[in-house]
């Protein structure tokens, strides 16, 4: 009954806060994703598994009746057709019964839940995005608290040792003082989860933090960035630990505007690095180079598998059938599952060949959109969130879950409809009609 009432108050606010502004609703829908795995944990109730489905419901229903500008319209025009393939392709593998109807309802979830979110930069303005990233921050912020509590009340305070959380008590390879120690999970589902979406909001916040004027909220979007990167370390994982200092350096070159707080960047920069320098929990990272780490893990997921199943399976194997997270109790109905450390193989598992060509599709026309004009004061972020995608996609195939990851693919959905639809684009036809009305107007 709890878990029922806190769905039905997630559509609610979600709804509310849409209804109020697009950008308040997505940033509701973001609170229940970073909140989504701690509630769930300590619920065990399998309805606790859908508050992040309701607070992204009611935030589609509101936008829904959301009246748009032209610009606006213009914008939603172009990003349609991929939403309705990325989405109508598998809702039709509905009715393929190659795996009963629970699994392939919970696959159907996990591959179309967070494709919506490609039309949220569409309907959002710039002055959007200023609120969106600082409600990132503090929710950032937030994440930082309970990480901290975690390191030392311990983690057992806050997820209870349950089949449900099972992986984040495998995840005792922390070494240090003689003994081993969980990675730490703050309030999200496990520490992967924790570290890809600290890394997944850098974008955004550095984008806010060259266009903010001095002020709290630029030192607030500081700490946020500093939490972020701290939090990666938290949850020691290698991999996002590399794609933060990827981010990190790409700023230098992507020339941030007059505004951008260098010597703020610097001292957050020099502060984590102390700290991770001096603090043992911090510093698995530096296992990343012990020999075999990086080549048992691209032997894992990019390996003949792939092609053994692109045989096998050209139609795939059933929505749910290889390799979309199944909640335990669905697991033993699962018929024939497949389960490969590659993005795109479970992709090719679950939507076949056809699936698997619409997604390869949409990256490659995604990245041949232009940039949004030079002057444009979202830029640089505009350029990061770029670049995150193109790091999302080409490392895909190193693991799985970036398409149904809470809330970090929702992050990753969010920049790639900023990439192709960013909210001061314009469509040509507008612009020629607007040169074709300033002739007129001359010859007047």
């Amino acid at each position: 009954m709890t878990a029922i009432a806190l769905c039905a108050a997630a559509f609610l606010v979600s709804f509310a806060a849409t209804r109020r502004a697009i950008w308040a609703g997505f940033a509701a829908t973001l609170a229940a994703g970073y909140f989504y795995g701690i509630v769930r944990a300590n619920l065990e109730d399998p309805i606790a598994q859908f508050v992040y489905d309701a607070a992204l419901a009611g935030f589609l229903a509101a936008a829904c009746a959301n009246h748009f500008s032209g610009a606006q319209r213009a914008r939603l025009r172009l990003l349609m057709p991929w939403l309705v393939v990325l989405i109508g392709w598998p809702t039709l593998l509905l009715l393929a019964p190659l795996q009963p109807f629970l699994i392939q309802l919970v696959g159907w979830r996990g591959n179309v839940l967070f494709v919506p979110v490609l039309l949220v930069p569409a309907m959002l303005e710039e002055t959007d995005l200023k609120w969106l990233a600082r409600s990132l921050a503090l929710l950032n912020l937030v994440a930082l608290g309970f990480a901290v509590a975690e390191v030392f009340l311990g983690v057992a305070r806050f997820y209870p040792d349950n089949p449900l959380d099972a992986i984040i008590y495998r995840s005792a390879d922390v070494y240090f003082a003689g003994r081993s120690h969980l990675r730490i999970p703050a309030i999200f589902t496990h520490s992967a989860a924790y570290a890809s979406t600290m890394v997944a909001s850098m974008p955004l916040l550095l984008g806010a933090l060259s266009v903010e004027r001095r002020g709290w909220l630029r030192r607030m979007l500081l700490g946020a960035i500093g939490a972020a990167a701290v939090g990666v370390f938290l949850a020691a994982s290698r991999s996002e630990a590399v794609v933060l200092l990827v981010i990190v350096v790409a700023v230098i070159f992507v020339r941030p505007g007059a505004r951008f707080p260098w010597l703020g960047w610097l001292l957050v920069l020099l502060a984590v690095g102390w700290l991770v320098l001096t603090t043992p929990r911090l510093q698995r990272f530096f296992t990343l180079g012990v020999s075999g780490v990086l080549t048992s893990r691209v032997h894992d997921s990019v390996n003949l598998s792939f092609f053994d199943l692109l045989m096998k399976y050209p139609l795939g194997n059933g929505l749910g059938g290889g390799g979309t997270s199944i909640p335990y109790f669905l697991q033993p109905l699962l018929h024939d599952p497949i389960g490969l450390e590659n993005e795109y193989a479970r992709i090719l598992a679950e939507q076949g060949l056809p699936g698997l060509a619409l997604w390869l599709g949409f990256i490659a026309w995604l990245f041949t959109r232009p940039a949004p004009r030079r002057g444009d004061a979202w830029l640089t972020g505009w350029r990061l969130a770029r670049l995150y995608c193109a790091i999302s996609f080409l490392t895909a195939p190193l693991g799985s879950g970036m398409l149904n990851a809470i809330p970090q693919t929702a992050l990753l959905m969010l920049f790639a409809g900023w990439v192709a639809a960013p909210p001061n684009a314009q469509p040509r036809r507008s612009r020629a009609a607007s040169a074709l009305r300033a002739v007129l107007a001359d010859t007047r």
